[in-house]
């Protein structure tokens, strides 16, 4: 191959992206490293755009990409994000050594805590 890859970046589509932006800045603690009208990118790897039509509520289709963010402690961090209102529908769950909690933003998207 000629090229290298230089990262990944998992860009989420959202129908909301002040409601958004606010999720993944205000509660998941995410750093803004470039925002326009109708995008945001965080420095954490993780983009936000608006998506080109509207979106159904629940679709595995459409969310067919979890969007993984790894922390140290998967139990520590859903006890601090459930106490900021974020409803977990698989709490911290161990399974071969590695700890996952799943959860949903604001926008229907499946965002996973993991620890290896």
């Amino acid at each position: 191959m000629s090229f290298s890859f230089q990262g990944v970046m998992a860009m989420v589509l959202v129908q909301d992206i002040e409601r958004a932006l606010r999720f993944y800045r205000d509660v998941l603690g995410f750093t803004v490293q470039a925002e326009q009208e109708e995008w945001v990118i965080f420095a954490e790897g993780v983009g936000l755009h608006t998506a080109p039509e509207p979106l159904p509520d629940v679709s595995f289709t459409v969310n067919a990409v979890v969007v993984t963010l790894f922390v140290a402690d998967v139990t520590a961090a859903f006890t601090e994000l459930t106490s900021k209102g974020v409803a977990f529908f698989l709490p911290p769950t161990e399974d071969g050594g590695i700890t996952v909690a799943t959860f949903r933003d604001t926008e229907n998207n499946l965002l996973q805590l993991m620890t290896l």
